[in-house]
């Protein structure tokens, strides 16, 4: 009778080790889709606009084609994800593109910034990680 009860308790053990597998693993994939794009045509993003006559706000992200008009006055501050170019673009329709915004009857100034500046890069090499602890160990 006990060789019964223990096999009864490792098939319980086994099976609740599956399921919460399995709720690890479906936790995993729901936070890994919140924090995909939820656009891949969104290839850049508005940082600043003066005015609001164009229909695009700040931190608006900008989908490929997507046309934007601005008066003479207003002007447009947009950043592309793909190519790391920073636009200023002065009146004018703009068409934005995959990498760079086409413009006409505006002035545009493009600037080509460091996309990877000031980020870590794995170089393999041997390192040294620790924690702080105040108060002592308890």
């Amino acid at each position: 009778m006990a060789s019964n009860s223990s096999q009864l308790s490792r098939i319980l053990a086994r099976t609740a080790g599956q399921g919460q597998f399995a709720a690890i693993v479906f936790a995993g994939v729901a936070a890994f889709a919140s924090v995909a794009p939820a656009n891949p045509s969104e290839v850049a993003v508005v940082e600043s606009i003066s005015g609001n006559s164009s229909g695009v706000e700040f931190m608006d992200y900008l989908h490929l084609g997507q046309v934007i008009r601005l008066n003479n006055r207003e002007t447009l501050v947009l950043s592309y994800k793909a190519s790391c170019v920073r636009e200023t673009i002065t009146g004018g329709m703009v068409t934005v593109g995959l990498d760079r915004s086409q413009v006409q009857s505006g002035e545009v100034q493009r600037i080509v910034g460091g996309c990877g500046e000031g980020k870590p890069e794995l170089t393999g090499a041997p390192s040294i990680a620790g924690r702080n602890f105040r108060g002592g160990l308890h």
